[in-house]
């Protein structure tokens, strides 16, 4: 195979990342090593100690390149055999409906699968893996806690410019329990009327800029309607810009009637407030500092701030990705810390991307917070 289209390389990675296979490189390496046309990849396979996005990026390119000498191209048998595994669930469907689609482009002109766009994602998934392992445990014990409970959660995430306050929500936005779910990213800068934060969601709900003023009796329906079928993340960002009172009125006036009225029972409803500056701690706005909280989840959990990356976290993330070939080995520790003011996070990504020749503000970063 010469490659996929852009779209499809991003539709197998929603698809796979939902298989068992792609849960560990040790679940992927036992899947080919059992079956004649997969074994001689077995000790090709990339990314040891790697997260599932990873695992998938780093051996995409090894599945589409690869062609068995007696049964030909991997890629498409490799996507047969995954479904198979999948009988009368929902996997096997959506592998079936992956193989048409590549099958159906296979013979038409296409643009390619393009190494430099998978070497930027692969790089950018990387990213997201260093350090944060305190908020992202945090967010965790609270989605596995309220998964026989309301199934909603509502967090603050903060901390000190640049600290990739951004960037981690987009982590844990793409953790297990959210996988595949809708996000809603709204920008709260001057606002100071919660109607008009009604109405931002009601226009991403309904794909439509043309929204005239909705009350929430008829936008709570749609946030409804869209929780039958997966889960609905909220991610409002620049939430220190907002007028003063704003924040405790979007919490009473927003979050909680949504809370009051929806029944979740197989999809999670999650609130992300980011707060680039540290300011929001002081806004009055309540919040719960423990998720056992007896208001939680009807006001959002204060994360642990981001701060500098410690010395002893890029050394271990370094180690890693110097091993799965997503940065150059000559990169050191003491180049990244010495060159990001001592470990400040956003700078650090910068460096990371320069020494890998691409650009953080102008590439990586405009993916990241699209």
């Amino acid at each position: 195979m010469e490659g996929l289209p852009y779209e499809l390389c991003d539709l197998c990675e929603e698809v796979f990342l939902i298989c068992d296979e792609f849960e560990s490189y040790d679940s992927l390496r036992s899947f080919c090593r059992v079956r004649e046309e997969f074994h001689f990849l077995t000790f090709k396979l990339k990314g040891k100690d790697a997260s599932p996005s990873s695992l998938f990026n780093l051996n995409l390119p090894l599945l589409l390149e690869s062609k068995h000498q007696r049964y030909g191209w991997v890629f498409p048998i490799f996507l047969k055999a995954l479904a198979s595994r999948y009988k009368d669930d929902e996997r096997q469907s959506r592998l079936n409906d992956l193989y048409s689609k590549i099958q159906s482009c296979s013979n038409q002109p296409q643009v390619q699968y393009s190494p430099t766009y998978r070497r930027d994602q692969r790089l950018f998934n990387s990213l997201l893996e260093i350090d944060f392992e305190e908020q992202q445990e945090e967010v965790t014990n609270a989605l596995r806690l309220q998964q026989s409970l309301k199934r909603a959660a509502a967090f603050l995430v903060h901390g000190d410019e640049k600290c990739g306050q951004e960037t981690l929500v987009h982590r844990l936005s793409q953790l297990s329990e959210l996988r595949n779910g809708r996000r809603i990213k709204i920008k709260l800068a001057g606002m100071g009327d919660v109607s008009d934060l009604w109405n931002a969601v009601a226009a991403s709900l309904t794909s439509s800029n043309q929204v005239s003023y909705l009350s929430p009796d008829k936008v709570i329906p749609l946030v409804s309607e869209c929780l039958q079928s997966q889960h609905l993340v909220f991610i409002f960002t620049e939430v220190h810009r907002t007028c003063i009172g704003f924040l405790p009125e979007l919490i009473e006036q927003f979050w909680q009637p949504i809370l009051d009225i929806v029944n979740l029972k197989e999809t999670y409803l999650v609130m992300f407030l980011v707060d680039s500056k540290g300011k929001v701690c002081q806004s009055g706005m309540p919040l719960a500092w423990q998720v056992c909280h007896q208001e939680y989840p009807t006001v959002p959990l204060h994360l642990p701030p981001t701060t500098k990356f410690l010395q002893g976290k890029i050394s271990q993330w370094l180690r890693m990705a110097i091993a799965a070939e997503v940065v150059p080995d000559h990169l050191s520790v003491e180049t990244l810390l010495n060159e990001s003011q001592g470990g400040v996070p956003e700078l650090v990504y910068q460096r990371i991307c320069y020494y890998c020749g691409c650009s953080w503000e102008g590439g990586l970063a405009q993916w990241l917070i699209q």
